[in-house]
């Protein structure tokens, strides 16, 4: 079976917004020549959360009616991206996974997060559901060197929102999956 990512299913375009390298330094500071684990989860959580009360994700309004929106705010040479996603109510990713580390942070809004696990030949079956009213962060840790971690779905579910993603690779490498009943 021919197995699809993110980038394969994403058709809206990526967008980068400059200005933010001081918040992207502090992330790769923390992020270098370090063990991803729960230490290093719980970290980037403290840091995006002190850094949002500072830092309206007004700019990045950039909403559309038919997906979520993607700014990246950096890429570090090792891999490490941080992107800003703008959410209209409605705006749902596909089911999929990710890199070794990912983080949602939730800056303002209401999303439902919905957690899978794999059953075999690229599905998967629905096994929690969040109801996530920001300000709220999440993390997972995975297999290293693997793009089949943690697979999800988020929907948001207010007028608006915004959420600060950061991904230990190239999120849009993540695989998609077809949800199983």
């Amino acid at each position: 079976m021919e197995r699809h990512t993110v980038a394969d299913s994403f058709n809206e375009q990526s967008t980068s917004k400059q200005g933010y390298e001081r918040f992207f330094e502090g992330m790769i500071d923390i992020c270098s020549a370090r063990e991803i684990d729960n230490s290093l989860g719980e970290e980037l959580k403290e840091y995006v959360a002190e850094w949002l009360k500072d830092n309206s994700l007004e700019p990045f309004d950039n909403y559309s009616e038919s997906a979520y929106s993607r700014t990246y705010l950096g890429r570090s040479a090792e891999g490490w991206e941080a992107i800003v996603m703008g959410w209209k109510q409605g705006n749902r990713t596909s089911v999929h996974s990710h890199p070794q580390f990912a983080a949602y942070n939730f800056a303002d809004g209401e999303f439902e997060v919905e957690i899978f696990e794999p059953t075999g030949e690229g599905r998967a079956r629905l096994v929690q559901r969040l109801h996530v009213v920001a300000p709220q962060s999440l993390y997972s840790v995975g297999r290293a060197g693997e793009f089949d971690n943690h697979i999800h779905r988020i929907t948001c579910l207010s007028p608006t929102g915004h959420s600060l993603h950061i991904y230990s690779d190239d999120a849009l490498q993540g695989l998609t999956y077809e949800v199983e009943e």
